[in-house]
């Protein structure tokens, strides 16, 4: 509370090291700090970062239209001359150029014709020199001829720009079927992936065995236990030695897209074809998704209960089922919440009724009968191991967050303070510098990625101390030695609580996690939860009102221009965004871009259309659902309940740690 001194829920003098104990650390070698160079880019680009402006996104569209500049210069007139709408041009990176380093060129053979503009290349440049090819084609020739004056008019080229999806999907194909083909049947190559020297622990090993014997299998484990890689060596070892396809259920798609960048990076490289399935993914993304769903070219696909319910046809053919994967799978057992759970045993069915891995945390006797029965589970384990060495501080409500924070981080600790906004993420990071100088950084989906690899390599390897992030960071980092977890702000849901504070103390030494979160975190949340998944109300006059905007036409502008056009009490650019997405699913709208910038076009309505339907809309409710279910307890909670939260697991009394059966 406001200035009252810190409360820890248990002293504790002795601390039993965990199974998890990484032996490199526990026997004194020290880490090598690397070079901070990247620090400076890092909080000097932290505003653009943040930037939603008009050319926001197009680095994730799969397709745009945009003018070529520069072309009444060093006599390009003359080239355009010769050409006609349909033929190809080139884009070329030039890092050297004296003007700009995101310089990208547009060539017809040895021809320049220009550039793209500076604000599109700085958001591209970086995806061509991570690989990405782009062709382009002109759209329509302008200008020419006489003016009125008598002087020749300026000849302008517009284009198409597109990401060449064909040698895209070559590129990988090729990466992976070399990678595919450099599988030599070890499968310990799979746990150095994903767990590097470590061993697993009996219970995860047991889970594993059952379900490579072909059972469905119940795993209830504690965070930090290790859930992730049960089923990630499993799917794995699944798809390199037989070919076979899983799917994992999050029961919210902040999960999923937490955990794929990690097992992107981390099972890639094996010749793994791993894909997310959710309402927050990208256009293009998506595309690829539906694209490998047809072909069948997937091995792992991280994805909401809502996306598979919604699209089970698709999983059918070469894209079948083989093992479903339902984590968090207590929320079978609370299914007055969370209908995508609730309706579970439909989804199996409905997707041919695959073997089931189901893996919890929280599962008291009445949800173990439930998924028993829902799921049709054979064989269970359950690991009753307590992490002893948590503590939670419980300064809920203080006045001063920030001095809070410069005071433990300032003496030299090594942590994360976890923010529930990018904003806040850099604002905090900036702040602490005061205290921490360069042993603090930033982390969120906007920095770029050759910067957040920076980040987590710093902190990997000890070149800072500090990181202020969202939610996006942590998922495959593992550090063993973090002794301070902040949760600067409320949490969204239980899981989220849970994988944040359980990152502490993963070597079994003294931990704590630091709540500084309050009621009026509250408000916020709801406000941010909103802003992603608009309820039914405010989508119907979003509708409304970009149809009797459009009047049959094309409506330009952004999201921010349509929020100010429209003027709906309450609604920002990014309920804008939201609804967006989910009226283009529904073919309500064309979404698409020109040379006037971002438009969208009002489709004639197929008949009646039940937005409730709508995979995205399905997910926010469900998002919503969950806050108000972990509000309600945690904001209340005594600091012993929220530490029995986090470091131990609930399991049921009633029946045995084990239930193998016979092959």
């Amino acid at each position: 509370m406001p200035g009252s001194a810190p409360r820890t829920s248990s002293s504790r003098e002795h601390l039993t090291p965990s199974e998890e104990a990484f032996e490199r650390l526990l026997s004194g070698e020290q880490r090598v700090p690397p070079e901070n160079d990247f620090l400076d880019d890092l909080f000097d680009r932290s505003d653009r970062f943040l930037d939603r402006g008009p050319f926001a996104g197009i680095e994730d569209a799969r397709r745009f239209n945009t003018k070529v500049v520069g072309v009444s210069f060093e006599g390009r007139q003359d080239s355009i001359a010769g050409l006609s709408e349909g033929v190809e041009l080139a884009l070329q990176r030039q890092p050297e150029n004296s003007y700009d380093p995101n310089a990208i060129a547009v060539c017809f053979g040895t021809f320049q014709l220009g550039f793209l503009r500076r604000e599109i290349a700085a958001r591209i440049a970086p995806k061509i020199d991570g690989g990405t090819r782009y062709r382009a084609y002109i759209s329509a020739l302008t200008g020419g001829g006489v003016a009125n004056d008598g002087s020749e008019r300026n000849r302008g080229i517009n284009i198409v720009v597109e990401i060449d999806d064909a040698a895209l999907r070559r590129q990988r194909s090729r990466e992976g079927a070399e990678a595919r083909r450099g599988w030599d049947g070890n499968l310990d190559r799979i746990r150095a992936a994903l767990i590097g020297e470590h061993t697993p622990h009996e219970t995860q090993s047991l889970v594993i065995d059952r379900v490579l014997a072909g059972k469905r299998v119940l795993g209830i484990m504690g965070t930090g236990r290790g859930k992730s890689y049960c089923f990630a060596y499993v799917a794995t070892a699944e798809a390199l030695e037989r070919g076979r396809k899983s799917v994992v259920l999050y029961p919210l798609r902040a999960l999923c897209n937490d955990q794929f960048e990690g097992f992107v990076r981390k099972l890639e490289p094996l010749g793994m074809r791993l894909f997310r399935a959710n309402g927050a993914i990208s256009t293009g993304e998506r595309a690829e998704l539906f694209a490998a769903l047809e072909s069948g070219a997937w091995d792992m696909i991280l994805a909401t209960p809502e996306f598979v319910r919604y699209h089970a046809k698709r999983f059918a053919g070469a894209s079948a089922i083989d093992l479903l994967v339902v984590d968090e799978s207590h929320h079978v057992g609370k299914a007055r919440r969370r209908s995508g759970y609730r309706e579970i045993a439909t989804t199996l069915a409905a997707v041919g009724e695959p073997q089931v891995l189901a893996l919890s945390a929280t599962v008291d006797d009445e949800s173990f009968a439930e998924i028993r029965d829902a799921l049709r589970i054979e064989e269970w384990a359950i690991d009753p191991t307590i992490r002893t060495n948590l503590h939670v501080v419980d300064m809920r409500g203080v006045a001063d967050k920030h001095a809070y924070v410069a005071q433990i981080f300032g003496k030299g600790a090594r942590g994360i303070i976890y923010c529930n906004s990018r904003k806040e993420a850099a604002e905090v990071a900036k702040r602490l510098k005061k205290a921490c100088g360069d042993r603090v950084a930033f982390y969120h989906a906007g920095v770029p990625t050759e910067l957040r690899h920076a980040v987590e390599d710093a902190f990997r390897s000890g070149g800072i101390d500090v990181v202020v992030a969202t939610t996006a960071f942590g998922e495959g980092i593992d550090l063993p030695d973090v002794r301070e977890v902040v949760l600067y702000h409320l949490n969204f849901n239980f899981t989220e609580f849970n994988q944040q504070a359980g990152r502490a103390g993963r070597d079994g030494a003294d931990a704590r996690i630091h709540l500084l979160f309050g009621p009026s975190d509250r408000r916020l949340n709801e406000f941010l939860l909103k802003l992603e998944a608009p309820p039914l109300p405010m989508l119907r006059e979003i509708y409304r009102g970009i149809k009797r905007s459009a009047r049959g036409g094309a409506l330009h502008g952004s999201s921010r221009d349509l929020a100010d056009l429209l003027a709906i009490d309450d609604c920002r650019d990014r309920h804008i965004e939201s609804a967006l997405r989910i009226f283009d699913d529904e073919k309500l709208v064309e979404l698409g871009r020109d040379d006037d910038g971002p438009y969208v076009r009002m489709l004639p309505a197929p008949g009646k259309v039940d937005l409730t339907a709508n995979e995205r809309f399905a997910e926010g409710e469900t998002e919503r659902d969950a806050f108000a279910e972990f509000a309600d307890f945690v904001l209340g909670a005594e600091a012993s309940a929220l530490e029995r939260l986090i470091d131990r697991p609930l399991y049921p009394e009633r029946v045995p740690l084990r239930q193998i059966g016979r092959d």
